[in-house]
């Protein structure tokens, strides 16, 4: 099937196409989910999420119901605050097309903690698709990582929907390093009073990989909180577009609301684009968005040229502390050790020895 995936909220810029994305010929015919470490704790049950919405709109629905797969729910029940993360790891084969369903349930004033790794040979194509829907209660926490180590021969598509109840707090971070065509939608209900999110980007392309984003923060209770940060690099004709939307909905009376991107660029023929956009309903609020796009400073390259490192290896190294810096908020240790394995080469066998 063709989608159309990662609606903007309000349309805009319509003269630049970047209101949403359409994606040619989507099925799946597996699943790539091979790996999963269960703590004890986690209670599997059956579990659809239907209310809840994703960041790319509803024909990630329709894949879903198309391919008749279930979903895999996994809660945590009320008051348990586990240690230990669940880890899903997907290994997607060459020349398949997957799509896995995934559910995740933090009850009332619980902890919460997964993640999930994607994973290739490092020259395997095909695509590989998640939609990921959770449910954080009331005083609950989710932290939820997506860590992508793919081929640069996948289409990856990577849905995420969630809601927050009173004084549940849902913390994301999403790292980018593989695949081919990127496509990630993400979106957060704050229901709830004094809800919040984290989310935390970061994201090296290169070789012609092309990154899409959607992410959408939704303020309908009181005192809600959200904080988008995205911090990339582009390099060797890589492309990026970045939707970020605050929507104070009527309501959301004393909620702040802020996003923030840092982008470095390295090279002439990369493509950055970025939307930035702030909806409100509700006058006691405040939102605000700033961007930081460009190639180093001269100062911060004389310095360091000064130090004997060449311009080559101070954009390295700066490229490689911008993933450090969103690497260190994974609260996972063996998923930080994946992602700075992948940077260090061999990215998909090391991905998936780790899964």
């Amino acid at each position: 099937m063709d989608m159309k995936i990662n609606f903007l909220p309000a349309k805009t810029w319509n003269w630049l196409r970047m209101n949403e994305t359409e994606v040619k010929q989507v099925k799946a015919d597996r699943q790539a989910l091979e790996k999963e470490e269960i703590p004890e704790t986690f209670a599997v049950e059956a579990s659809i999420l239907e209310p809840i919405k994703t960041g790319m709109g509803p024909d990630m629905d329709k894949l879903a119901e198309q391919s008749g797969f279930a979903a895999k729910a996994y809660r945590m029940p009320a008051g348990i605050k586990e240690a230990a993360a669940l880890r899903l790891g997907f290994v997607c084969k060459d020349q398949t097309a997957s799509l896995d369903l995934i559910d995740l349930i933090a009850e009332e004033n619980s902890e919460m903690t997964v993640v999930m790794d994607y994973a290739s040979d490092a020259d395997a194509e095909g695509l590989c698709s998640v939609r990921t829907r959770a449910k954080v209660g009331k005083g609950a926490l989710l932290r939820l990582v997506q860590i992508d180590c793919l081929g640069k021969g996948f289409r990856v598509l990577n849905d995420v929907g969630s809601i927050c109840e009173d004084q549940g707090r849902i913390e994301m971070v999403h790292i980018f390093l593989g695949g081919g065509k990127i496509y990630q939608g993400c979106q957060t209900e704050l229901l709830g009073n004094e809800s919040s999110l984290q989310s935390d980007i970061g994201y090296l392309l290169q070789d012609n990989q092309r990154l899409d984003m959607n992410y959408v923060a939704l303020h309908e209770g009181k005192r809600t909180n959200s904080e988008i940060n995205a911090s990339g690099v582009l390099k060797d004709a890589s492309s990026k577009l970045f939707r970020g939307t605050i929507d104070f909905q009527h309501g959301s009376a004393e909620s702040v609301g802020a996003e923030k991107e840092d982008v470095l660029l390295m090279g002439d023929d990369v493509v950055n684009q970025t939307i930035p956009l702030i909806l409100c309903a509700e006058e006691d609020v405040k939102g605000s968005h700033g961007a930081s796009i460009g190639q180093l400073d001269e100062e911060t390259l004389f310095y360091m040229q000064a130090r004997g490192i060449s311009e080559e290896q101070a954009y390295a190294l700066m490229a490689d502390a911008r993933i450090e810096a969103v690497c260190q908020k994974i609260p996972d240790e063996t998923a930080q050790k994946l992602v700075r394995a992948y940077l260090g080469g061999d990215a998909a066998d090391e991905c998936e020895k780790n899964s």
